[in-house]
């Protein structure tokens, strides 16, 4: 798998994202893909790849949606700083470290998001926020990057490499 693989099921993850996935609810909160896909490569393929993919996925959000055009892209740049996460090697898999940026980066996301709404105006109840939006979108997401998380790590096993047992 490459990285212009990469860049099609980014492209694939923001159209769902901003059609069919709205209609869709856990805990009350609309599940992101683009941030499990994006968390499930970075842990998975290399940095490099990752690095690539994650302004191309906040740029063609932001030309989908009905955001401004650089708030998700916005929101999306604390995944890079998250990347350095993964080359830390501090525990032996790679599933673990991939929940907890899941979490991390839904909070940190729909939290910019918040922040925007506050900035331009808009009176914000930041508890009700919290409770309401950021912890169920978070165990939302965290609950959809076990099966993304799979098959991208399923799609990038060498299979010609592994032995059969």
């Amino acid at each position: 798998m490459s990285t212009a693989v990469g860049f099609v099921l980014v492209a694939i993850a923001v159209v769902l994202q901003v059609s069919v996935l709205p209609a869709f609810s856990i805990f009350g909160a609309t599940p992101n893909l683009l941030i499990v896909l994006l968390v499930a490569w970075m842990t998975v393929r290399s940095q490099q790849e990752a690095l690539l993919l994650i302004p191309a996925a906040g740029f063609a959000q932001g030309l989908l949606d009905s955001q401004p055009l650089g708030l998700a892209m916005l929101a999306l740049a604390p995944l890079i700083l998250m990347t350095e996460v993964r080359e830390l090697k501090l525990v032996e898999s790679n599933l673990l470290p991939a929940v907890i940026l899941t979490a991390l980066a839904t909070l940190v996301y729909e939290g910019v998001m918040m922040l925007t709404l506050a900035v331009t105006g808009e009176r914000m109840d930041w508890l009700a926020g919290l409770r309401d939006a950021l912890l169920p979108a978070a165990i939302a997401n965290v609950l959809l990057l076990l099966p993304v998380y799979g098959l991208v790590r399923l799609a990038s096993l060498d299979l010609r490499r592994q032995p059969a047992f």
